[in-house]
């Protein structure tokens, strides 16, 4: 795990970077279920522009801020299913590994984006 030192990662670590893990859970379920509960809310966000999300302490964001969260959400989706669906398919094949690229660029956009909107400027 994470925390031996010094890491050395086994066939059964998941690292995000290498090949994920194998079997039929992890591919359908990690690849094709979970990023497309993700993706839903992402699209929700973004169609409706309003987005909530907290457990007692809820905060609810509207207009362009929910947008981006939503594109966040998105880029999520898009990365776990490029890890988790096409890393089993195609062993650290180029596409899957520059759609991990780009999705995780588009999640730090739309992070830094909401935080920057509503934790500096507080809009």
């Amino acid at each position: 795990m994470w925390w031996r030192f010094p890491h050395n990662p086994t066939a059964y670590d998941d690292d995000w970077e290498d090949q994920p893990a194998q079997g039929s859970l992890f591919k359908w379920g990690l690849g094709l279920l979970a990023p497309l509960l993700l993706a839903g809310y992402g699209v929700h966000a973004i169609a409706t522009r309003q987005a909530t999300f907290g457990g007692q302490v809820s905060t609810s964001l509207a207009g362009a801020n929910a947008f981006a969260f939503g594109a966040a959400w998105l880029s999520a989706g898009l990365f776990l299913h490029c890890h988790y669906f096409w890393g089993n398919i195609y062993d650290q094949a180029w596409p899957a590994v520059l759609g991990k690229i780009l999705s995780a660029c588009g999640f730090i956009a739309g992070l830094g984006c909401v935080l920057i909107h509503n934790g500096i400027f507080g809009k």
